[in-house]
């Protein structure tokens, strides 16, 4: 589903990530876990194609819907609309109002609000909900559970876990592992990839 190969980057003579390789199966959830500044967003936006790697390759089997660690809600449409304006613009109005309501109310949400108005873990719910009403078989999440109490950290490590059995990849990157430890995760564990420097080097032995 995703395959990267080498890849390395590096910001104004600074290596950030150095000869990355990682590969996500359909159905499984890895986790880049370790402090910030090791270049974990870096590689998630490299694997999302928002970045494109100084070497090395990447390859997806289909488009990806990422989530950013700053959210990237547009400020003046409401948490509806910025739900829909993700959705295939060829999506009936009536499915695509439906395909929100649903999201909305999974993440506990009113669709008439707009982002500025709300706190950052309702801003991150939105963020979510976003990505994951865009029904994409690889989803790039970054930093998913910050902002976010117990419950709903299991709200979102429940929807990770169905998706991966439904045959998604998951890729994210997560300053906490505790949500993985959930019962949700007994059949289709995550994968915890340990990163605690720069620059981020991943595969290489």
């Amino acid at each position: 589903m995703l395959e990267l190969a080498g890849v390395t980057k590096n910001y104004a003579g600074r290596m950030v990530v150095d000869s990355a390789s990682l590969a996500l199966k359909a159905g499984e959830i890895v986790c880049l876990s370790g402090p910030s500044g090791v270049g974990k967003s870096t590689l998630l936006e490299m694997a999302a194609g928002l970045v494109l790697p100084d070497q090395g390759r990447i390859r997806r089997r289909s488009p990806p819907a990422l989530m950013f660690q700053d959210d990237a809600l547009l400020p003046w449409l409401t948490a509806e609309a910025n739900i829909g304006y993700i959705l295939p613009a060829r999506m009936p109005r009536l499915e695509a109002a439906r395909r929100a309501a649903a999201w909305l109310e999974r993440f506990g949400l009113e669709g008439g609000q707009y982002p500025p108005a709300m706190s950052g873990g309702m801003r991150r719910r939105l963020s979510l909900a976003r990505t994951f009403a865009s029904g994409r078989t690889l989803l790039i999440l970054d930093e998913p559970f910050a902002f976010l109490d117990d419950a709903w950290q299991t709200t979102v490590a429940e929807e990770m876990a169905a998706r991966a059995a439904a045959g998604a990849g998951v890729l994210l990157a997560s300053h906490t592992i505790a949500p993985f430890s959930l019962p949700c995760f007994a059949q289709k564990p995550c994968r915890i990839v340990s990163v605690m420097e720069t620059p981020l080097v991943i595969g290489r032995d």
